[in-house]
């Protein structure tokens, strides 16, 4: 170590004056530094703020020009809809009707409007939909009234085609009073006009104001505690307190130009523009419904009134507090209270520092006791300490570093240390560290490099070095003190390769602890689950499941883990996208050097693609298996009908010749019997009918085919069915029934069969009815025709209708079980679905959804093109 000569002496109060004279005007400097960071800062929240405030009050008023835009969207396109039907040349009771089916569809989906409705041009109400509380409804005739003398609809009355009357937002009235709860209602009406040009009512819209109040307060959520909307008379109609809101409903004088005149003065002056008051930060837009919704009516579009002024108009004003605007200071002071305090200590110790430099020469003496110290210390740690000077040759050493090369000290110091404990291979790049002491910023304080043991082996050192100097400030050697770190190295280097091994594995890897939380994932479980890693450390693993796993899988799984076993099972689990994949599962403990557990290893496989495979196979084979059950049927159906047919034909023309013979007296007993022998005969008939149909299906033979007209075959064809049991048979058509492409013959026998079905279900009945209704439905496989066979019969037992289309399976004594079946079948030839339902109030409904495309994708058809619609 360096010996110094010793300072010369310094008093305490020559040291506290140096002190002074630099951290005095060091510290003016500091507070100069400090109101202009301020000032800065200030500035740019107060840019940051307004730049907000406008931002959020013009995306408020951007929302409501999309409200009042999409009302309209909605009024024109209702009015447009009915006109371009020709509802109004329909006859009156028609019209009525198919104009509410129209408006109470349109109610269900939209969920937008309290009221819709037709009032013609008197002002009576032809039809009215309520919202009804989330179940809309047709008003009855009774109940509609005469508006006539309401100000919205003489305003709608009046206007132009195409052009649309709104009314102010205010709360809705019923029988004089306000309605509770609170009701906002805006009305938006137009005319309606016949094929000849001539007005024939109007369309009124009851906008539901909550709504666009709503859209308001989420579009403006940022500024939500001082944002208010307000209208040309300066009434709140939202804002942060409730009770300023709906002031003219309710005779109250309090408004906005009250309680800010100066504000609202400059506010009602232009359309808007942001300004600061006594009274705060004001940011303000305009909104003229009016203008809006014309705007709308005639280009589609909403938002081109900027600047227009109007008579009507709202103002969306947000309004930050003087005292809010002055909050910077404290939240200035708060924010950077530790960084300054920091600087603060570090000038105070900067310049306490500098001002000790000045008596540097009193540690010369003081150095001399501190390196014979310093040589102890280092004798006595546990640690290689070495001490080279410039020219890299050894000073010192202590034992621990001798015990470790096995040198003695006599064979170190004085040595060329390079020479002696630098493998050749290395000697080039220690010159070069032992050179840049010359340049103690260059000079590296921590080095780790190998130092070569008396019998020639390696061992990885990890230096602190710390430069020594003379009086003169100049570097005279290096005193490095070094921790052996061979095996650690050897070890991290195998860690390194183990979560090298992770990382890249094909296998999903996760780590948790004994609570089951997750500690680790490797990309692969990225990959497959959609989870990023930050998602789910700390998450259970339970945030994958899809719940198909039952409980005491999961237990058996914990059990098995928390005894040390290895558990191995397949999971079907979520990815964060909600799909569902399979992985197979190897989870086991992982133990601390003292065998207890500590966390939980798995290691997983996507085995999606393979259970895909699997299922796909297992899928051919029972198809595979039905083909030939289905040929062997095929086989012995054909069998049966040449070994039986052409006797049971003989037998039945026998019986029947036998019938209308003449001159042959039967009595009664032989008549009846051959009756019994003749149904007989018929029964056997339809089942070897059926029994051929089912196993040898035909392709179909498709064209365009109207629905009423197969019905009507059907049901002729089920007549007999019908009178046996007495059924009285409804059939409803609703109007604009479209062709569809199927099969007639095909499906005459699918309604014969349903409707013959539903007649021997009200058997026991005191009054059997059957009812069809066939009607238009819109899916999401396109337009499709709906029927529903309705009967009034006794029901199908709950146990019996997941079975009720298999083959074979009856709930007759007599029948085949092949009649559902069959139906069953050609509807999937047609791309249809059929659907077993309770009745109301009781019995069953069979629901048919036929599609009305064409179906020359369907494998089992002919190839024949469509042609024009064909009667059936």
């Amino acid at each position: 170590m360096p010996i110094t000569s010793p300072p010369p002496p310094l008093s305490r109060i020559g040291l506290l004056k140096g002190f002074l004279s630099i951290f005095l005007p060091l510290c003016l400097v500091f507070a100069v530094v400090g109101f202009l960071h301020y000032y800065t800062a200030h500035e740019a929240e107060r840019r940051t703020l307004e730049t907000s405030e406008t931002l959020n009050v013009d995306l408020a008023r951007r929302t409501i020009v999309s409200d009042i835009g999409g009302v309209v969207s909605d009024l024109l396109f209702l009015s447009e809809h009915i006109e371009r039907q020709g509802l109004f040349e329909a006859p009156a009771g028609r019209r009525e009707r198919d104009i509410a089916r129209e408006f109470l569809v349109f109610a269900r989906n939209k969920r937008l409007y309290d009221q819709i409705r037709y009032l013609d041009s008197s002002g009576m109400e032809v039809v009215r939909i309520n919202f009804n509380g989330g179940k809309p409804e047709i008003v009855p005739r009774h109940e509609l009234q005469n508006k006539a003398n309401r100000y919205y609809v003489r305003e709608a009355m009046a206007r132009r085609h195409g052009d649309v009357y709104v009314s102010p937002l205010d709360l809705n009235v019923e029988g004089g009073r306000i309605e509770y709860p609170l009701k906002p209602v805006m009305r938006f009406g137009t005319p309606v006009f016949d094929a000849s040009g001539h007005k024939v009512g109007i369309v009124l819209l009851n906008y539901f104001g909550s709504r666009l109040i709503d859209d308001f307060t989420r579009a403006a959520a940022n500024i939500a505690d001082h944002i208010q909307l307000v209208n040309d008379r300066g009434f709140w109609l939202s804002s942060p307190n409730e009770d300023d809101e709906w002031g003219f409903m309710f005779d109250r004088d309090e408004v906005f130009a009250s309680r800010f005149p100066e504000a609202w003065r400059r506010i009602v002056a232009a359309d808007r523009g942001q300004f600061q008051t006594r009274n705060g930060l004001f940011t303000f837009a305009t909104i003229y419904p009016v203008a809006v919704a014309r705007s709308a009516a005639r280009a589609g579009t909403v938002d081109k009134t900027a600047g227009v002024r109007q008579e009507r108009f709202w103002k969306i004003v947000s309004r930050i507090s003087a005292r809010e605007l002055s909050a910077t200071l404290p939240f200035f002071i708060q924010k950077n209270s530790t960084l300054y305090l920091a600087m603060f200590a570090l000038l105070s110790i900067g310049t306490w520092f500098l001002a000790l430099s000045r008596h540097h020469h009193q540690l010369a003496t003081a150095q001399r006791d501190y390196e014979q110290r310093f040589r102890h210390t280092l004798e006595n740690i546990d640690l290689a300490a070495v001490a080279l000077n410039r020219h890299g040759e050894v000073t010192f050493c202590n034992d621990y570093f001798l015990t470790m090369t096995s040198w003695r000290r006599h064979e170190v110091v004085g040595k060329a240390w390079i020479d002696r404990f630098v493998p050749a291979d290395r000697r080039g790049e220690i010159e070069q560290v032992i050179g840049s002491m010359d340049d103690p910023e260059q000079f590296p304080s921590h080095f780790e490099n190998q130092v070569l043991t008396k019998d020639g082996t390696l061992r990885l050192i990890a230096w602190n070095n710390t430069l020594s100097y003379d009086a003169e400030g100049r570097v005279i050697g290096v005193t490095g003190i070094g921790e052996d770190i061979t095996e650690q190295r050897r070890a991290e280097e195998e860690l390194r390769k183990l979560s090298q091994a992770m990382e890249q594995s094909p296998s999903m890897v996760i780590i948790t602890n004994r609570e089951g939380l997750i500690e680790y994932v490797n990309p692969k479980f990225t990959e497959v689950s959609g989870y990023r890693p930050e998602e789910v450390l700390g998450q259970n693993p339970r945030i994958l499941k899809s719940g198909e796993t039952s409980a005491d899988e999961y237990a058996s799984l914990w059990r098995t883990v928390m005894s040390g076993a290895e558990w191995r099972g397949e999971f079907h689990n979520r990815k964060k996208n909600g799909e569902l994949y399979w992985e197979s599962a190897s989870i086991s403990a992982i133990r601390n050097p003292r065998g207890e557990i500590t966390h939980f290893l798995a290691v997983k496989e996507d085995i999606t693609e393979r259970k895909r495979l699997e299922q796909e196979v297992e899928e051919r084979n029972r198809e595979l298996a039905r083909s030939q059950a289905l040929a062997a049927m095929g086989r012995m159906a054909s069998m049966i009908a040449h070994d039986l047919r052409n006797p049971l034909s003989s037998v039945k023309m026998t019986l029947q010749i036998l019938g209308r013979k003449t001159g042959v007296e039967e009595d009664e007993e032989v008549s009846e019997l051959r009756q019994i022998a003749l149904e007989q005969i018929r029964y056997m008939e339809e089942i070897l009918s059926d029994m051929l149909t089912y196993s040898r299906p035909d392709a179909l033979k498709p064209e365009w085919i109207t629905i009423d007209k197969v019905i009507d075959l059907a049901a002729n064809l089920a007549q007999r069915r019908l009178d046996e049991y007495g059924v009285d048979l409804a059939i409803h058509y609703h109007p604009g029934l479209p062709t569809l492409y199927g099969d007639a013959t095909k499906l005459r026998q699918v309604f014969a069969n349903l409707i013959s079905n539903a007649a021997q279900a009200t058997d026991g009945v005191a009054h059997p009815r059957v009812r069809i209704d066939a009607m238009v439905e819109l899916g999401h496989i396109g337009t499709s025709i709906r029927v529903d066979i309705c009967d009034n019969g006794s029901g199908i037992p709950e146990e019996d209708q997941g079975r009720l289309f298999e083959p074979f399976f009856t709930t007759r004594a007599k029948g085949t079980g092949l009649g559902l079946a069959i139906v069953k079948r050609i509807l999937e030839q047609h791309r249809a679905t059929i659907e077993m339902r309770a009745g109301d109030p009781g019995g069953t409904c069979v629901v048919v959804v036929l599609p009305v495309n064409p179906l020359s994708d369907i494998p089992g058809t002919e190839a024949t093109e469509p042609t024009e619609a064909t009667e059936t």
